[in-house]
């Protein structure tokens, strides 16, 4: 064996595996590896920042080119999709061709990407710039992470993992600060041009101290169809969630027409609808594709055979759920603080400052509470916090009700992102052979970029339909005669504000904007209420979803007779009473969804329009009945009879 390769079991060949990953257990890190480790937060950094410094920025962008809400979703989601959509491919082509290469190519996309929305002058130019964005964070970010992993082996890779989990939540809430910052004092366009000279710098050290490493798999052929049945099944799926808020859930609400394709209100279902369809019936395609081509001998572009790891399984399960909660309630609160509160861009990003300071401080006492117990509780643990800080929030967001009053929430907040967000990647990964690290990675990313844009989309149209359907209530219910005004409001509130309020919009209500700015304030506030409540729903999920991960602690078996005696009891009952106070925790907020949903008109009209079987669960407390059934016959099971 030579000192850049070997042979594995099945002939394929690991260049730079030994070169790269060779260390002592000690778990010391060497010099060069925190190099390589500060190049591949930077690159991370700039990746994850992306995804929420434009957040802050939005409601600027949207008063400069004349966008709705939507239009601000598309902003957000489509960078996401195009990230998510092909991880897969290149976590694979990293493997293939190395990803040092595929990295460095990626890093230079991006750089391309924001080049191109920093000097946008329309939205048809960002979204273009968004796309190459996309491609570019999808080519570098599996190549991180798999670099990562064939780096750092032993303790010093759950340091490594502690580190880079630490930069991601720490990105993902110093976004808005860095983005309010731009927007205030300089210029929305640096909230893309800051890419530039990190992006820069993240190349040059790449080039300097990053060795080659490739996994070469001879079966491999680019799995193109699989490719495009999957890219077309999530737009298809994200552009009916996004686009139901104009044209319908159901049945059409206006003519929909692009190019020479048009969709008349005569049709008897909805583009959405079918749109969403459409893309649900390719995603089962692309299973089926993927499953039959693993059979056939030929390498998949998503290896399901990975799925009889418990780990990953119900690890990946929940990073989707729970990023659908993470990213969009950020979204939809950052425009809350700047319309109602008034706030500017900068002090908007401050307000999420506590939340940044919260993310540093547990994501490396995450990693030590994962060696002690396990990384599974400290997952769950983690997500129960965002859980209870999301429920809180949809009860404290008022017109009233200082901004203040979200510091507390915040830092708990983000308390339950880095005890989660590390510890859930370190599990995922871990779970897998190494040599699967390419795939592992771009599926772990894949699923979280895709949920948070489904989780923007869906957050984003139960503002929109609360916007739409307050602001009429309570414009049917005024007193003030707003005149020709009226239809102009009402217009306003059901395209989701389109173009922002802006002076002359404000000028042109005249003495009667008190009255017409109340309206637009109280449907926005409880718009903003209800996102953070589907928020904490989607988070509770993935609460209940981490209970299926595995505890990986290592087993006693083969230990000392007293050593067993001595240890894993205390450690046994530690786990009992943390099992047990989850639970609790998990009941009380099924218990507060069934109470919000028992006195909120607006909840039990949607749920019995769209999900009324998850109505049923809610009425009468019969979902909290259910968990507080099951949840006690599992722990009796699990902690008394076994």
């Amino acid at each position: 064996m030579s000192g850049k390769s070997h042979v594995n079991e099945s002939g394929q060949n690991w260049e730079g595996s030994v070169a790269q990953a060779t260390q002592a257990e000690s778990g010391k890190i060497q010099p060069k590896q925190l190099l390589i480790l500060l190049v591949l937060s930077l690159s991370l950094a700039i990746i994850v920042i992306d995804a929420t410094i434009v957040i802050v920025a939005l409601p600027q962008i949207q008063k400069d080119f004349s966008i709705s809400l939507k239009d601000l979703e598309w902003i957000t989601s489509l960078y996401a999709l195009i990230f998510g959509s092909f991880l897969l491919s290149w976590g694979k082509l990293s493997d293939e061709f190395g990803r040092k290469l595929i990295f460095m190519a990626g890093i230079s996309a991006f750089i391309v990407g924001s080049i191109i929305d920093g000097f946008s002058l329309n939205l048809s130019q960002m979204l273009v710039g968004r796309v190459i964005q996309g491609f570019g964070a999808a080519m570098a970010s599996p190549s991180t992470l798999s670099i990562l992993t064939t780096t750092f082996t032993g303790k010093s890779r759950n340091v490594a993992f502690g580190i880079w989990g630490a930069t991601a939540g720490a990105a993902a809430v110093l976004g808005p600060v860095l983005g309010g910052y731009f927007t205030t004092y300089v210029s929305w366009r640096w909230a893309f041009f800051i890419n530039i000279p990190i992006g820069m710098a993240a190349l040059v050290g790449a080039a300097l101290v990053i060795r080659e490493t490739r996994f070469k798999d001879p079966k491999y052929t680019t799995d193109y169809p699989g490719l495009v049945l999957i890219t077309v099944g999530l737009a298809s799926v994200l552009f009916g969630l996004i686009e139901a808020q104009t044209y319908g859930w159901l049945v059409p609400n206006q003519e929909f027409s692009a190019g020479g394709f048009s969709w008349s209100t005569s049709n008897p279902l909805s583009l959405p609808l079918v749109s969403i369809i459409t893309g649900i019936v390719l995603l089962g395609v692309f299973t089926s594709y993927e499953i039959r081509r693993a059979r056939k001998g030929r390498v998949p572009l998503f290896d399901f055979s990975l799925l009889k790891y418990k780990g990953f399984r119900y690890g990946l399960f929940t990073v989707a759920i729970v990023a659908m909660g993470e990213f969009g309630a950020v979204f939809i609160i950052s425009i809350f603080l700047q319309t109602v509160k008034g706030l500017s861009a900068i002090d908007a990003g401050l307000t999420f400052l506590p939340m940044a300071i919260s993310v540093f401080i547990f994501a490396p006492i995450a990693g030590l509470l994962a060696t002690r117990f396990g990384p599974k509780w400290i997952i769950t643990t983690g997500m129960v916090l965002e859980a209870v800080a999301l429920f809180s929030m949809s009860q404290i967001i008022s017109i009233s009700n200082p901004v203040y009053y979200l510091y507390p929430i915040l830092v708990v907040y983000g308390a339950g992102v880095g005890l989660a967000i590390s510890q859930i990647t370190s599990t995922v990964l871990m779970s897998i052979p190494w040599q699967k690290a390419g795939v592992g990675s771009g599926a772990n990313n894949t699923v979280r970029q895709i949920g948070s844009a489904f989780g923007i989309a869906v957050i984003g149209a139960i503002l929109v339909a609360q916007i739409s359907a307050v602001g009429q209530a309570d414009l049917a219910a005024s007193t003030v005669n707003f005149g020709p005004m009226a239809s102009v409001l009402k217009a306003a509130l059901n395209s989701g504000l389109s173009g922002g309020i802006d002076k002359s919009f404000i000028t042109a209500f005249g003495v009667n904007w008190p009255a017409a700015r109340d309206i637009i304030f109280g449907a926005l506030t409880q718009g903003t209420r209800w996102a953070a409540f589907t928020a904490g729903i989607f988070v509770t999920l993935g609460a209940l979803s981490s209970l299926l991960i595995p505890d990986p602690r290592p087993k006693q078996a083969k230990v000392a007779p007293k050593a067993v005696t001595e240890v894993p009891q205390p450690v046994g009952r530690t786990l009992g009473v943390i099992v047990i106070s989850q639970f609790l925790a998990i009941l009380g907020l099924s218990a507060a969804l069934s109470s919000e949903y028992q006195s909120n008109q607006f909840m039990r009209q949607w749920f019995t329009s769209y999900a009324w079987p998850l109505g049923l669960l809610l009425g009468n407390y019969l979902g909290a009945m259910v968990i507080g059934i099951v949840g006690t016959i599992l722990i009796l099971w699990r902690l008394v009879i076994r």
